[in-house]
């Protein structure tokens, strides 16, 4: 009873980020965040299972996390370049999730994505797979995706909520996945962006031009001289 009321929690955090129109959106995703963390640590706590979840905090797992998540970030430029070629619909759709940043809010954005990283690696990998299994929260992450309806964001999630969940029963705990899971993030959306979606972020354009707008040339007239005269 109490995972069926995490999941449809799930969906409707999702749905609050991704169907409603994306002004606000990483508002949004500090609220979401905040609410599917509260569930996945309060549900944890009355199982008596949040410790043994988040496991050991040292050198080893968050180095463990560095090194699969810059692994993760390489094999996702590769597969990039390949899927791009083979499916010429496939960067549009990246291209489309890139343009949901702020380059003018860049450290609300790193915080949000830090925040969701965390309640996505409590929920599905720290309760859902420590429920139910692998599979299940694999399956689980990826539908949750169906909400933006893009079939390059499921497969991500898919790939992704694969090597996080095996990061997360490897190391037997949520420090390594997660630190894994915010690095991939935030490195793609910040530091190295997937080849040809780095173009020009539109809303600092329409600031920009809002406050210098360009000069509205002067209009002409023209005189109609008289037959047989000259105008000087």
């Amino acid at each position: 009873m109490l995972l069926a009321v995490g999941l449809l929690i799930a969906v409707a955090v999702w749905a609050f980020l991704f169907a409603l129109p994306r002004h606000g959106l990483w508002t949004r995703t500090w609220i979401g965040a905040a609410v599917l963390s509260a569930f996945s640590v309060a549900a944890l706590v009355a199982t008596d299972r949040l410790d043994h979840v988040v496991g050991p905090l040292t050198p080893l797992e968050v180095g463990t996390g560095l090194g699969v998540g810059g692994a993760w970030l390489v094999a996702t430029h590769i597969g990039h370049a390949v899927l791009c070629r083979l499916f010429p619909s496939f960067l549009a759709q990246i291209n489309d999730l890139y343009a949901i940043r702020d380059r003018r809010h860049v450290a609300s954005m790193v915080g949000a994505i830090t925040a969701m990283g965390i309640a996505e690696e409590l929920f599905f990998r720290g309760y859902v797979q420590d429920r139910v299994g692998l599979l299940v929260a694999i399956v689980a992450y990826t539908a949750v995706q169906l909400v933006e309806r893009k079939w390059a964001l499921m497969l991500a999630a898919l790939l992704g909520g694969t090597i996080w969940g095996v990061l997360f029963w490897w190391r037997e705990g949520l420090v390594a996945p997660t630190v894994a899971h915010v690095l991939w993030t935030a490195v793609l959306t910040f530091v190295w962006p997937l080849k040809g979606c780095d173009g020009p972020d539109h809303d600092e354009e329409t600031v920009a031009e809002a406050r210098h707008p360009l000069p509205t040339p002067t209009p002409t007239t023209t005189v109609q001289a008289p037959l047989g005269e000259e105008v000087p």
